[in-house]
């Protein structure tokens, strides 16, 4: 278990990686043996190697994330914050459109995707990331110019 404090801040280490897209740094703050939904709902999966392409397509896609004030549980291990992103329409929203997230626009150049989460994060041992959740559902997307 790690402090309150220690997971906070791990919460927006997580954050500054992303914007930086630090694949290798964001990797370096999990387990070996993570789990993680994006969305919850969707299917679970495993391992750094999904986690690194899963991390990669949304660097490919400039994601930049602005994260609210972390929420530390008093169980030493989870902590969880607000967040919003935004990131190009191309690579990942043909995807998303697929699966009725989001509705395709007639020309997706230039357009963005635009999105609210709750982003939560498991610790365990050394305080290294063993379990990450995003939770949002479709009214938490939008297409943007």
């Amino acid at each position: 278990m790690i402090d309150e404090r220690s997971r906070k801040k791990l919460m927006v280490e997580h954050s500054r990686l992303l914007n930086a897209a630090d694949v290798d740094g964001l990797l370096g703050l999990y387990a070996d043996e993570v789990t993680f939904e994006d969305p919850v709902g969707a299917d679970q999966r495993s391992g750094r190697d999904a986690l690194r392409t899963h991390f990669e397509e949304f660097v490919r896609a400039g994601v930049r994330e602005t994260l609210g004030d972390p929420v530390a549980g008093q169980d030493g291990k989870h902590v969880l914050a607000p967040a919003s992103a935004v990131m190009d329409y191309l690579p990942k929203g043909p995807g998303f459109a697929e699966r009725g997230w989001i509705t395709a626009p007639d020309d997706p150049t230039g357009k963005r995707i635009t999105w609210h989460y709750v982003l939560m994060l498991r610790t365990g041992k050394g305080g290294a990331i063993t379990e990450l959740k995003a939770l949002w559902g479709r009214s938490d997307l939008a297409v943007t110019d």
